[in-house]
């Protein structure tokens, strides 16, 4: 019976090579945790999804797992009427006071307009803002190229390299010792663990997960560090020393970034 690994297109792969090499750029090199990271991205995105997609045909309960007290007030009816508009569901989710909060989305329609989106599925204004600001393109302005595969990969990079540096000090980590020492990383367990704990901002959503991502990410991290090796950019987007040309969603506009990601 072929692996996940194994029923990966060459596309897949190539979009799975492309964030590790974004990841050693930025000195995250230990092969269990790049590894841990490729199993949350697959659970994630399946190195294919690059925006969050419509919650319309899901279930109810399923909704209430995910978002908890966010939706906690809606009757069913309410929250089948709601999940139909993807930007009123989006903006109820993100939005209002949560989102102030936890996302400083600070202005009507941030909550749709800064959904999910990357290999990871980042989320939230002050995510595409500090993200933008490393990888050098203007997230807030244009949060629709990180539905670009390059920008993606280099988004889910800095992520991962900002929480290793900043958020880890917040004390919220169950594996900060890990974190903190990503070298420690000894064992696909560990590797996934300190992943997945990065991807959700704390460890109690790993501990507590009732959705079945930390069960999945878990399944497959070990497939990802036997075949590690897969994951090597046969024909890579030339950066290094020229130019990468991004081209805007619709328009025929262009940025301008280096190939190499700035050090945080």
């Amino acid at each position: 019976m072929a692996s996940f690994v194994d029923k990966l297109t060459p596309e897949q792969k190539k979009r799975a090579s492309l964030i590790a090499s974004e990841l050693k750029k930025l000195g995250i090199k230990n092969p269990y945790l790049i590894s841990g990271i490729l199993a949350v991205v697959s659970k994630e995105s399946n190195f294919n999804r690059l925006k969050e997609l419509s919650y319309s045909n899901t279930d109810n309960g399923r909704i209430k797992a995910i978002f908890g007290s966010r939706v906690a007030n809606y009757s069913d009816a309410q929250l089948t009427a709601l999940k139909k508009d993807d930007n009123k569901f989006f903006e109820a989710v993100y939005g209002g006071a949560f989102g102030l909060k936890n996302f400083n989305n600070s202005k009507a329609g941030d909550g749709a307009k800064y959904k999910g989106r990357g290999y990871n599925q980042i989320t939230g204004k002050v995510n595409y803002e500090k993200v933008g600001k490393q990888i050098g393109v203007d997230l807030v302005l244009h949060p629709e190229l990180l539905e670009t595969p390059e920008v993606a990969a280099k988004g889910i990079a800095a992520y991962y390299k900002l929480n290793l540096d900043a958020l880890v000090k917040s004390g919220k980590f169950e594996s900060r010792y890990l974190i903190q020492n990503p070298d420690k990383i000894n064992s696909a367990s560990q590797g996934v663990n300190v992943a997945y704990d990065i991807n959700a901002g704390n460890s109690k959503q790993r501990l507590t997960d009732s959705t079945g991502g930390y069960a999945t990410a878990t399944a497959r991290v070990n497939e990802f560090v036997n075949n590690l090796s897969d994951f090597v950019i046969t024909n890579p987007i030339k950066t290094g020393g020229g130019i990468l040309l991004i081209g805007l969603l619709g328009a025929g506009i262009y940025y301008l970034s280096k190939g190499t990601l700035p050090k945080i």
